[in-house]
């Protein structure tokens, strides 16, 4: 209270405490659907799920300033709900003298929030509730400013620094005039899958056995941020990535100050070379924002049983010669690296690929 020029503080609570606090509670619907066909040759399960969790424990930020607290209290006030599909199947056949079985899984899920306590916003795609959990959001790109002319005909972009030909251009979602994050919505899928599955394939004929199983994940989004994105965003350090400066919007005086060539194309791969931040540049955007897909072999299994007539005379029961390969193939329009990883920026330790031949031998 008091006046502009004579502030004082008053009473008040440093932590308020959460009453009353319950277990969420969940309330699940299933419907599913097990098939068996051609004398069993072919079975599946098919579930469809619909589960509702309310009275989800979390931060309550409706709360004004007003109310006189250093942080928030929390209550059973958040509510989301999830639904899809979870099935399995497999095909046994033999053909000949193969013996053949494919087989796979799946899971769709999709979920959204329902209730959250959440900070008021003007316009509704600011919030979270009405969205999926962890749904990507930011601003959406228009590609590259084309030069001055450019800059000056579109709405002013001037929150994140003085915007230069080769920077990126943002889409005026709400219509103000001005580009900040109240423009910012939601771009792409979420960023974790919403589909995972896996299938496999495999034989025996004779003595040879064959396996390979196949895994992907489908339905997520993610932004690939971080130095090894951002040219030269840490001042002295510069860019890891070829792929990620190859393409890169290059003004003549930039070039010439560095000896290389100058790349003034409004539809380059990346924007404007910058020595140091780039706010502008950096923000989260269909710019950054990147498929999460991808299929990989994960797992590759050859092997060769001797026939019983030559084993026993070895005075063996059994031997086996066999190829192991893992994490041999990925597919993925994401291509900088591993999609799996998890990882924004590449700086996480990469999974291997393994390659083992080994020998079994039974007494």
């Amino acid at each position: 209270y008091g006046s502009p020029d004579n502030v004082y503080t008053g009473m008040q609570y440093t932590q308020l405490a959460s009453n009353n606090v319950t277990w969420e509670i969940a309330t699940k619907h299933d419907a599913g659907v097990d098939l068996s066909l051609f004398n069993d040759k072919f079975t599946a399960t098919v579930d469809y799920f619909h589960e509702q969790r309310d009275g989800i424990y979390m931060e309550r930020k409706y709360l004004p300033g007003i109310v006189g607290v250093n942080s928030n209290p929390k209550a059973n006030v958040g509510s989301v709900q999830s639904k899809g599909f979870d099935g399995n199947f497999a095909y046994k056949q033999k053909i000949g003298k193969v013996n053949l079985t494919v087989r796979g899984n799946f899971t769709y899920s999709k979920n959204e929030i329902l209730e959250k306590d959440e900070m008021n916003a003007v316009y509704p795609y600011q919030k979270e509730a009405g969205y999926r959990v962890n749904q990507a959001k930011g601003l959406i790109a228009l590609g590259l400013f084309k030069d001055y002319d450019d800059i000056r005909n579109s709405p002013q972009q001037t929150n994140w620094g003085k915007v230069q030909p080769g920077d990126i251009k943002y889409k005026d979602v709400n219509g103000d005039g001005i580009i900040n994050g109240s423009d910012e919505v939601a771009i792409g899928a979420t960023t974790k899958p919403n589909l995972i599955y896996g299938f496999g394939i495999s034989a025996q004929w004779k003595g040879f056995d064959f396996n390979a199983h196949f895994q992907g994940a489908g339905k997520s989004s993610f932004f690939i941020n971080g130095p090894t994105v951002y040219a030269f965003s840490g001042s002295q350090w510069g860019n890891v990535l070829t792929n990620l400066v190859k393409d890169r919007y290059i003004d003549a005086e930039t070039a010439a100050t560095l000896g290389i060539p100058a790349n003034e194309n409004p539809n380059a791969s990346y924007p404007r070379l910058s020595y140091g931040g780039n706010d502008n540049n950096y923000r989260a955007s269909t710019y950054w924002l990147r498929d999460g897909s991808y299929l990989r072999l994960k797992t590759l299994e050859i092997g060769y049983t001797l026939p019983k007539s030559i084993v026993n005379k070895m005075r063996f029961n059994k031997i086996r010669v066999f190829f192991i390969g893992t994490n041999l193939l990925t597919f993925a329009k994401f291509k900088e690296w591993d999609p799996e990883m998890g990882s924004t920026n590449g700086e996480k330790y990469p999974l291997a690929k393994t390659f083992t031949l080994g020998l079994t031998v039974n007494i």
